[in-house]
């Protein structure tokens, strides 16, 4: 399968805008996959970071033997 990746923005009618580059390359009727990612919220990322130091800080020497499984 064929992947291509674009920005773009949603417009009022709440549709996405395919930049015309990648307009030739869909035909009517042909199936694809969209997948839309969503920047997160100032907030979500220092989440993230205290769950990522709060996941870490569990992490012990011992618990290197399964590095390299």
């Amino acid at each position: 399968m064929k992947a291509i990746e674009f920005q773009t923005k949603l417009h009022s009618s709440d549709t996405i805008e395919i930049p015309p580059s990648y307009q030739t390359e869909l035909k009517s009727n042909q199936e694809v996959r969209v997948i839309v990612l969503i920047a997160d919220a100032p907030d979500d990322e220092s989440w993230n970071k205290l769950a990522t130091k709060q996941f870490f800080s569990g992490y012990t020497d011992e618990d290197a033997v399964y590095d390299n499984l």
